[in-house]
């Protein structure tokens, strides 16, 4: 039986990160699906751009939707530090391409929800139409992506699991607060890292010619 599990994958102990675009329905209730498609493929670029230059890897994309690790080449500790770093980029890119490019060209204003947690996941390839795909699955994955779906309901834009912000290495000070996710028994403990969504951007222009240089 050994042998099988280990044909399925490898446990390893990661940080994970999802992360939802907030207001991406709504956006293609007022502009064709190919301009919003073009917008979400730019900022896709920025995302990826802060979730590498962080140590992570984006596992899988869906929609208006990432799902990354972090933590395949370093210990837990660092990895996730370095999810919390990726998050605070992440939505800085997003005030960025809010004031660069979508508030001036199309008048909307996009909004994220980022989850973080950590725990022993199992990490493995598959083969899908010829292609080695990697796969990176065990319940703390499930968490995460609850602790995403949490930003809205705690009106806060980043969540992370009280275990993994016992890892940083210099938390910020964080509002604790208790939450029930849907399929999870145990009630959870998280710490609200974030911002109330719709605060108003702050943008440099040093900021703009920098994202725009990277997201084409």
């Amino acid at each position: 039986m050994q042998e099988i599990y280990n044909t399925l994958g490898e446990e390893r102990e990661l940080a994970l990160l999802f992360l939802d675009i907030r207001n991406f329905t709504s956006a293609m209730e007022i502009k064709s699906s190919y301009e919003v498609i073009y917008m979400i493929r730019k900022l896709f670029v920025l995302f990826n751009h802060s979730i590498t230059s962080a140590g992570g890897r984006i596992i899988e994309t869906s929609g208006d939707s990432i799902y990354a690790v972090f933590g395949l080449d370093t210990t837990l500790k660092t990895a996730v530090q370095s999810a919390v770093d990726a998050a605070y980029s992440l939505l800085h890119d997003v005030e960025v391409f809010n004031s660069s490019y979508v508030q001036p060209h199309f008048n909307l204003n996009y909004e994220i929800g980022i989850g973080i947690h950590q725990g022993k996941v199992v990490v493995g390839q598959y083969n899908l139409a010829n292609k080695e795909q990697m796969t990176v699955m065990g319940l703390p994955v499930n968490i995460a992506s609850r602790l995403q779906g949490e930003t809205k309901e705690l009106n806060n834009n980043l969540v992370i699991s009280e275990s993994a912000y016992h890892l940083l290495t210099d938390p910020k000070k964080a509002e604790m607060r208790s939450v029930n996710l849907r399929g999870i028994t145990s009630t959870m403990n998280v710490m609200l890292m974030g911002d109330p969504f719709h605060r108003k951007n702050l943008i440099s222009d040093m900021d703009l010619d920098y994202y725009l240089g990277i997201s084409g």
